[in-house]
């Protein structure tokens, strides 16, 4: 254990004050006092402080309760801007936001055929165009990346798709552009803006949140914090094997659950289908018969298609034997699907619970929450400026 030191003692009251007045404000200091458990001349010296930092104002007098009127604090917006950066998409994507998670400012670069280094190039790329446009201080660069990702050393240890082994992103890009830089899975800050954002916080149960996307993962909240794993790997849901001996898997696995549940898989097998049988009803919702699209299939399902449902359905059963696997690591917990597989909703989750009732305890699997999250292109990104918000001001 080390002793605290007086900086260190400043710091956190610092951050105290700041959560505080970031969930309750308008606030007195009083109040804050109170609720801080901290003394009036620390709150009046870390608030002056804030107020001179432009992160803090005062705003007027609270209504008369008979006695002084207390002047009444709340945080100022957009004293600070963040740059969240969302690399999970085919194409990346950035922004500015404040601190509430407001966004102003998008940039999407499509990334085509690049992977390595030249993918790296495009993230550098994307930073670059959104540093100029910021209009008051960067308090840093927050990264949702797909893969496994060392967030504590900022490190992406792997990602198969973009074809990235051991990148330093923190130290590459703290060291081009003197901003501090913080890094998770997309998957993971996909849960944390879910949790952050979305009212989840009353829930005591562990919140997960299922990404269905190009690829399939988990983020995992519990007791309000993310889970990133001891160091990595936490929620790495899409390699875990849902049918043995399935199809190949990106990472030499066979049968992964991407390989059964991911968007990229649902359209290739609708399109084996599709090719197997050129009379299938399928064909009515494809442009071109020989490269069916996620609009079509998506076309196809809400049309009732049959192909397409079987298609789906075993998605969501692939979806209910991985959710099995998390409740019987966290006992019952509210998991959530999001990415495209929130187009796919009722029937999808359906699919989920017949299966997730087959392979866990009946108390564990009635006491687990299946629904849908509203996980928005800005999903990543605002889970990325949360993170920074947590680590720079601690005030979530």
């Amino acid at each position: 254990m080390l002793k605290a030191t007086q900086q260190m003692t400043r710091a956190h009251n610092t951050q105290l004050v700041m959560r505080t007045i970031h969930s309750n404000g308008p606030i007195s200091r009083a109040d804050v006092a109170r609720a801080t458990e901290l003394t009036p001349p620390t709150i009046s010296e870390v608030v002056y402080e804030l107020i001179e930092s432009g992160l803090v104002e005062e705003i007027g007098f609270a209504p008369s309760s008979g006695g002084r009127r207390a002047m009444l604090l709340r945080l100022v917006d957009g004293a600070r801007q963040l740059i969240g950066v969302d690399l999970s998409r085919r194409d990346f994507r950035g922004a500015l936001a404040n601190l509430r998670g407001q966004i102003s400012h998008r940039i999407e670069l499509p990334l085509g055929e690049r992977d390595g280094e030249a993918a790296l190039g495009l993230v550098y790329e994307l930073v670059e165009a959104l540093i100029p446009a910021a209009s008051k201080p960067l308090l840093g660069i927050g990264i949702g990346a797909p893969g496994l990702v060392d967030s504590s050393n900022g490190i992406l240890r792997q990602s198969v798709n973009l074809n990235w082994r051991y990148i330093p992103f923190r130290s590459l890009l703290e060291d081009r552009y003197g901003l501090p830089v913080y890094m998770a899975n997309d998957c993971q800050l996909a849960a944390l803006a879910a949790y952050t954002y979305q009212n989840h916080r009353e829930n005591p149960m562990p919140l997960v949140v299922i990404n269905v996307g190009w690829g399939v993962g988990a983020g995992i909240v519990l007791h309000g914090e993310l889970m990133h794993g001891d160091p990595v790997g936490a929620g790495e849901i899409g390699h875990v094997v849902v049918v043995e001996g399935g199809p190949l898997c990106a990472c030499g696995n066979h049968g992964c659950l991407e390989t059964i549940a991911s968007t990229r898989a649902i359209v290739a097998r609708a399109q084996a289908i599709l090719d197997a049988n050129p009379e299938s009803s399928l064909r009515q919702f494809a442009q071109d018969s020989r490269r069916l699209t996620l609009e079509a299939i998506l076309a196809g399902f809400e049309a009732g298609n049959e192909d397409v449902r079987r298609v789906v359905r075993e998605a969501g059963r692939a979806l209910g034997i991985a959710a099995s696997y998390l409740v019987g690591v966290l006992g019952s917990c509210k998991i959530m699907i999001g990415g495209s597989g929130d187009l796919l909703g009722q029937f999808l989750l359906d699919a989920m619970q017949e299966e997730l009732v087959k392979r866990t305890l009946p108390a564990l699997a009635r006491a687990t929450e299946l629904g849908i999250v509203e996980t928005s292109s800005d999903m990543v990104i605002l889970g990325a400026s949360a993170m920074v918000l947590q680590h720079e001001l601690g005030v979530l």
